[in-house]
Order: structure tokens, then C-alpha cells, then sequence
């Protein structure tokens, strides 16, 4: 059975040879994003960590999606929320981060955006490889981190709002300072009509 029936052979040749063509063509031009969905899963077993949710990999930075930990406009805590993670890391194994690791079942509501990457980072969720706990909910458990609504859904809210109460980390620190953060990261993104999330 002939491919194209009625072509001549001439036109059959260059009908094969545009498709290689433009299949080297659509390659080429999505080789960033091949490469990139190459990284999507990146592990250590000691990664660099920059703050209290962001890590450095040797093939990639990864801002762990759902949380956010204090930054430089709060210094003391940046460095309590940094020192935390780097213990949590080297007790329980290192890091392993993946698109496809973060915990949907603790969603409250959709997500209103969902950006693979931010300031150069891979927005992952991770995991820790020892016991398998979520880094995002274990950081925002222990008071290191507040929950990052516009990426997480609400996923940690609960677990937010009981480390507040029991001034546990960071909450014990400097409480109002911890409190601002949970609320600036609490907003409605940008875009997303009330009718979009779900209460």
C-alpha cells in the first residue's frame, strides 16, 4: 500500500523530506524545553541550600512550590528558616524533587497558577528520601515556613495555622513578623476571581 496514492515518486520524496525537515526543525527549536523536562527530577543526597525553600542541585535550582520562607527583609529568620531545612536535609537523607511529587490530596482549592519556573528556579515540590515526608509540609509544620497560597491551593494552611498556635519555630521567634509573611502569601493571586477558587 502506498503512502500517498496518485504521487509521483518525486512528489513522494519531497513530501518525506519536508517532514524530516520540519520534525528537525520542531526539535530544534524545542530543545530547551526537552532539556528541561529532562531536569524535572532532581536529587541529592547533600543539596546547597539557599533559604528556606530554595535549594541548589548540580543540575538546577529549585524553588519548592506551596511554601515561602522568610527572606531577606527578615534576616534573623531567613537564617533560622535556611539552618532548619539544611538539618531536616542531612537527618533525613537529602532532597528528591519532581512536578510530579506534590501532595494534591491536601488541596483545599485550585491553584491559580502553576509557572514550571520563577527567577531562573524549577518550582518542584520535593520530598525527603529517608521517611518520604513532603519538605513543603514538614517546613510549614515545624514554623520554618508559611504557606504559599497562589501555588499551593491552601495545601498548608491547617498546618500553618497549628505551628502558629503553638509558636512552634520561627512563630516562637518573632511571631507578627511571621504573621505578615502568612498574610501577604494568603492574598487572592492576581487574575483570580473569588469564583475560581474554591472555599
Amino acid at each position: 500500500m502506498k503512502l500517498f496514492p496518485g504521487a509521483t515518486p518525486f512528489q513522494r520524496w519531497m513530501m518525506g523530506a519536508t517532514f524530516v525537515i520540519v520534525a528537525v526543525y520542531s526539535i530544534a527549536q524545542n530543545k530547551e524545553s526537552i532539556v528541561e523536562a529532562s531536569q524535572t527530577r532532581l536529587t541529592s543526597p547533600n543539596p546547597r541550600i539557599i533559604d528556606g525553600d530554595t535549594v541548589d542541585f548540580t543540575n538546577g535550582r529549585v524553588r519548592i512550590v506551596g511554601i515561602d520562607a522568610p527572606d531577606d527583609d527578615l534576616p534573623l529568620l531567613k537564617k533560622l528558616s535556611s539552618d532548619a531545612l539544611r538539618r531536616l536535609a542531612l537527618r533525613d537523607g537529602g532532597m528528591d524533587c519532581s512536578v510530579s511529587m506534590f501532595d494534591y490530596a491536601l488541596r483545599h482549592e485550585n491553584q491559580c497558577r502553576t509557572n514550571p519556573k520563577s527567577y531562573g528556579r524549577l518550582n518542584l515540590a520535593c520530598r525527603f528520601p529517608a521517611n518520604k515526608a513532603s519538605v513543603g509540609a514538614t517546613m510549614v509544620a515545624q514554623g520554618y515556613a508559611v504557606d504559599y497560597r497562589v501555588y499551593s491551593g491552601g495545601a498548608y494552611v491547617d498546618l500553618m495555622r497549628e505551628a502558629a498556635a503553638q509558636r512552634a519555630g520561627l512563630w516562637g521567634v518573632d511571631y507578627e513578623g511571621m504573621r505578615q509573611l502568612a498574610v501577604r502569601q494568603a492574598q487572592v493571586p492576581e487574575g483570580c476571581s473569588v469564583g475560581t477558587i474554591k472555599k
